[in-house]
């Protein structure tokens, strides 16, 4: 079990307004509409990480973990069948991000959330139920990328490289001395489908041009009105680029492309 920031029968909520969820006889008066996180317990708060399974039994717990921006989050909590445990984020000032208050003993909770700009996360979880030992079992899961290779010769939409799974990432590297000037991934997409890429250059950018999303004849794809391309240089060394697919679109190609010389990129695309 991981020791997290907890509340005991005096002191488990974060007013003195509001009645301890463990008092006998008494409810707390925090749901999603006044749920709050106060100073104290943000910097009390145990650290731990995305993708760790959380067990507590208590009537209160609060958690901090490291997040990146455009990460995806699902909190998963099994309730007890005698509790009825909420489940709130919080930025680091104190600000709610989501929350999830589900009634009723025993009804388990998901809570969904996308980062935006905070690169930590504070998690409550707190139950107005009577005292017991009963715990929940809470696990913060993101999508894993699937790490491939860049495989050669991909360099033109006819031998680009087809890749099968939805959430991946690959470290490529380019070089135009070899005849290696253009690396194209090959993903299939359906209609509504959001691709999202995320490429950066590892080395110092000079040889790389550009990232794109294209059709099978290298047209540049664009998304309202504006090609989906990220241009390359010295204060421009990393990109984030979104493209929602529209109807008759079957496949997509992600195409990094260099100028004399040699570079490299890691490149990650989602697909949801």
């Amino acid at each position: 079990m991981l020791a997290a920031c907890a509340g005991d029968d005096a002191d488990s909520s974060d007013s003195t307004t509001v009645v301890a969820p463990e008092s006998p006889g008494a409810t707390s008066l925090e749901d999603c509409s006044n749920v709050s996180l106060s100073t104290t317990r943000i910097n009390a708060a145990a650290r731990t990480t995305v993708n760790t399974e959380l067990t507590f039994d208590n009537a209160l717990a609060v958690w901090r973990m490291p997040v990146s921006t455009g990460q995806e989050l699902t909190a998963e909590m099994n309730v007890p069948a005698d509790k009825d445990y909420n489940i709130a984020f919080f930025d680091g000032s104190g600000n709610k991000l989501a929350c999830a208050d589900t009634e009723g003993n025993g009804v388990d909770e998901t809570l969904e959330y996308t980062v935006a700009s905070i690169s930590e996360i504070w998690v409550k979880v707190w139950t107005p139920a009577l005292p017991s030992r009963s715990a929940f079992t809470l696990t913060m899961v993101t999508p894993v990328a699937t790490e491939i290779t860049d495989d050669e010769p991909n360099d033109t939409p006819a031998t680009a490289q087809v890749v099968s799974d939805s959430f991946t990432t690959v470290d490529g590297t380019l070089d135009t001395d070899n005849s290696d000037a253009d690396d194209y991934y090959k993903y299939t997409v359906s209609e509504g489908d959001v691709v999202t890429i995320n490429a950066s250059a590892t080395d110092d950018g000079a040889s790389l041009i550009y990232v794109a999303l294209s059709d099978s004849d290298s047209t540049v794809l664009e998304e309202n009105g504006e090609p989906v391309v990220h241009y390359f240089g010295e204060n421009e060394m990393s990109t984030s680029l979104t493209y929602t697919v529209p109807a008759a679109t079957t496949e997509v190609y992600v195409w990094m492309a260099a100028q004399p010389g040699t570079g490299s990129y890691t490149l990650e695309v989602q697909i949801d």
